[in-house]
């Protein structure tokens, strides 16, 4: 995923949830997308249950 994309990808995520992408991070949306409280969630809880985006954001690699 290129850098255009990922931002792409992220705005429209964003969008979906009703969050503004200007006041959200990547670690917010993942959050928010798996019902996680990102006070309690350490990023490793988050790559358990990864969405794409996150997966490329962490560069985590997925079975085939």
């Amino acid at each position: 995923m290129q850098s255009f994309d990922i931002q792409s990808a992220f705005t429209s995520a964003c969008a979906e949830l009703g969050l503004d992408p200007a006041n959200t991070n990547m670690f917010e949306l993942e959050c928010r997308r798996q019902g996680r409280d990102p006070k309690a969630t350490r990023m490793f809880d988050l790559d358990k249950n990864a969405s794409d985006l996150w997966a490329v954001q962490r560069k985590l690699k997925r079975a085939s």
